[in-house]
């Protein structure tokens, strides 16, 4: 009894990665459990098959739009894909000095976010604080599925969306369909920030 317990509790331990793995080990880990190969991967998630094999070897870090493709494509929120604990509370709290940090504006995207609810649990909503970067990162933008809300906090923010320039000062917000390629950065040589709000389709 004893052993067959020991057993049945070593396979329920691979099932999950351990803690402390990297995100790229993470989404390899997932990716292969599920039995998806990277071609089906690339296939649902509209990202190529080459940016996906760097992600997971940890030679690129990938965008909130990336990981938001990713996590959909495998059946998951990007806490869940991030390791987050899950739980289904009604309501989530997180402190100033618990959020976490998904990217740094030394990543190779530029941008600075911080998740807002990793652990909430069937959400409909994904908010994040976020600091662009003063540059825009050559011809990258962004686009996924849902919509998205940006309001922002301080500073001043240009949005290009659609091929069309919009500048934000603090207390401006912008609602627009995400599936559009979007990008922005800092204006006025000072970093912006903003809340930004995904509304994603409910787990």
């Amino acid at each position: 009894m004893a052993k067959a317990a020991k057993k049945a509790s070593t396979v329920a331990a691979k099932k999950t990665p351990e803690a402390g793995v990297t995100l790229a080990e993470r989404i390899a880990f997932i990716r292969k459990q599920r039995s998806v190969t990277l071609d089906a991967l690339a296939e649902r998630s509209g990202l190529t098959k080459s940016y996906l094999s760097k992600v997971e070897r940890g030679l690129s870090v990938p965008s909130i739009s990336a990981a938001m493709k990713i996590a959909e494509s495998l059946s998951l929120s990007v806490g869940q894909l991030l390791g987050e604990t899950q739980y289904e509370g009604a309501i989530s709290i997180v402190r100033q000095n618990e959020r976490r940090s998904f990217m740094r504006a030394g990543s190779g995207s530029g941008y600075d976010y911080e998740m807002l609810a990793p652990g909430k649990q069937f959400k409909t909503m994904e908010p994040y604080i976020m600091r662009p970067p003063l540059k825009f990162q050559g011809d990258q933008r962004f686009n996924h599925s849902g919509q998205e809300i940006i309001f922002v906090l301080a500073g001043e923010m240009e949005i290009e969306y659609g091929g069309t320039s919009y500048t934000l000062g603090k207390g401006d917000c912008a609602y627009f369909d995400a599936h559009v390629p979007h990008r922005s950065r800092s204006s006025n040589g000072r970093l912006a920030e903003a809340l930004i709000v995904v509304m994603t389709q409910q787990r």
